[in-house]
């Protein structure tokens, strides 16, 4: 099984293929967005459920915005990309474009150890996120850096992600600030071998955010 290398995840250089695969088209599209769709409405539904029987709790009052809207306003994510390696110990990484607002996207990449993480492959990934992705960038959760392609904002956030199957299989990724802020979910389609249910810290990368 090939271990991805973190490293190489978050290096800038990848931006560029990121944005390019993104014009590709998806295979499979209708069914990706549809099964998006199903999985961001059940994340959704869970926080509110949850907020019923927690109403002052920090997951409720670090997704207050969430909540107080009744037709929740979401933000185009990909086509991207995820990678898997696991055999307990795992290692994810891959990219998140906003074409709606080009050039801004993220690299993520994380590793750590689950005994529900047996899977192996890479996926193409559509969704959407709930807060603004370039507010998200501008947060405190990130600071800013020089790099090879120049200032890029860095640090880390919170993600849960399952996926499994033989040949074409799903995958299902959300992304979290720190605190327990939802921000969005991805939804992919591709090969992928085995099975994995994980949830951690991974660090991103962003470039191409406005002031």
């Amino acid at each position: 099984m090939k271990v991805l290398d973190l490293n190489q995840s978050l290096d800038v250089s990848n931006f560029e293929a990121l944005a390019a695969n993104a014009k590709n088209p998806v295979v499979g599209e209708a069914q990706v967005r549809a099964a998006h769709e199903a999985a961001l409405r059940t994340q959704i539904d869970q926080i509110r459920e949850y907020a019923k029987t927690n109403a002052s709790g920090p997951l409720v009052r670090a997704n207050k915005d969430l909540l107080d809207q009744a037709n929740v306003e979401t933000w185009t994510a990909g086509p991207g990309d995820f990678s898997i390696s696991s055999a307990y110990g795992w290692a994810v990484g891959g990219g998140v474009p906003f074409m709606g607002m080009v050039p801004l996207a993220f690299l993520f990449g994380g590793t750590g150890s689950s005994w529900k993480a047996w899977a192996t492959g890479t996926q193409v990934t559509l969704g959407s996120f709930v807060l603004n992705p370039n507010t998200i960038c501008l947060s405190n959760e990130f600071r800013t850096e020089n790099s090879g392609i120049g200032v890029v904002r860095k640090g880390p956030c919170n993600f849960t992600a399952s996926g499994g199957g033989a040949g074409i299989s799903g995958v299902t990724v959300s992304f979290y600030s720190t605190k327990g802020t939802f921000w969005g979910t991805v939804t992919g389609s591709g090969a992928l071998i085995g099975g994995f249910s994980i949830e951690g810290q991974l660090d991103l990368v962003w470039q191409g955010w406005k002031q």
